[in-house]
């Protein structure tokens, strides 16, 4: 047996559970802020979007989604006992699939896939290959929202070895390296800060201003450039670019 599928089913109640305790409702609708701030930027005016989120996990993301009106947001995940805990909550549009058989007769299909905390699970053929199936499943003027342990932080090895089923990290060099070789070439990067929401949640997001500050002047005495994102995790958001229509010549 494969480690992965012995790891994956069961992996809420020998990882998840154990993490977080049991999912519910109630506690997935405390992560909506950190969401927002994260995410809602980057997603589309049509609420009608088919939006896929690959490795939902408990479908918490998609039930978000939904719920600010996104009706074509789905979910799938390997797990099985994920998405059992999905149907127990009552979430939609959530199944159990392996995202290349899923994705791979679904060409130009999805406006938005998002990809957070899945792609550190692949060695580097599958990443390619994965990159490769996001571009070819996403429609002209898509976008994949890519969210992933982040190699330049201190604390890399935090994320790195805190799963058992992680096989890579990534740096914003070696992220952009593959993707463009899967044909993506509009990239932007992202921090994965803490979330001002509250009296606590504000003093933490300033005592990390302060931290990024001395970690980009320790970078600019070593390396003599101060540029770099040193958050834990790192959000990736790459766009297939539309083509352009040829037009035709007058006579």
């Amino acid at each position: 047996m494969d480690y992965r599928e012995k790891v994956y089913s069961t992996y809420v109640s020998t990882h998840t559970l154990h993490l977080y305790g049991e999912a519910t409702l109630e506690r997935i609708k405390k992560q909506f802020p950190v969401w927002t701030h994260y995410y809602r930027r980057f997603l589309p005016s049509d609420k009608s979007a088919k939006i896929l989120d690959v490795g939902c996990g408990n479908g918490g993301f998609v039930y978000w989604l939904q719920q600010i009106g996104y009706t074509n947001a789905s979910g799938i995940d390997i797990s099985s006992e994920q998405i059992e805990v999905a149907k127990r909550l009552g979430i939609k549009s959530v199944e159990q699939a392996d995202l290349i058989e899923f994705l791979k007769d679904k060409q130009d299909f999805y406006d938005v896939i998002f990809a957070r905390d899945i792609i550190e699970h692949f060695n580097k053929d599958e990443v390619l290959e994965i990159f490769e199936t996001f571009y070819n499943s996403i429609k002209s003027g898509g976008s994949v929202i890519i969210c992933t342990p982040n190699g330049e932080s201190p604390f890399s090895g935090r994320y790195r070895y805190g799963d058992f089923t992680h096989e890579i990290v990534f740096t914003q060099s070696s992220l952009s390296q593959v993707l463009r070789v899967s044909g993506f070439t509009k990239i932007a990067f992202y921090p994965v800060r803490p979330v001002p929401k509250g009296v606590k949640s504000v003093v933490r997001f300033l005592l990390w201003r302060g931290i990024e500050m001395l970690l980009k002047f320790y970078m600019l005495v070593e390396t003599g450039s101060g540029e770099g994102i040193y958050t834990q995790n790192i959000i990736a958001v790459v766009y297939k670019l539309r083509r352009l229509k040829k037009k035709s010549r007058k006579i």
